[in-house]
């Protein structure tokens, strides 16, 4: 899903439980939804080339603490 100028991801993302990997770079995404967090299979995610706040990625890595995160 990278690459795609996403600026909203759906809540309905939760229903992705096995979801392991997620492309989400060089989209003009500012933040996520909090159901990312109900991802519990989620091992990386990628959110490089977004306009993400300092907050908001303290606040996504605190709903999938688990996730390797790359915001860079």
């Amino acid at each position: 899903m990278g690459n795609n100028q996403i600026t909203i991801l759906p809540k309905e993302i939760r229903q992705l439980q096995n979801l392991k990997v997620l492309f989400l770079n060089n989209n003009q995404l500012t933040t996520l939804p909090k159901e990312i967090g109900q991802l519990k299979n989620l091992q990386e995610l990628y959110l490089n080339n977004n306009q993400l706040s300092i907050e908001e990625k303290e606040r996504i890595q605190k709903l999938i603490p688990k996730c390797q995160i790359s915001f860079e």
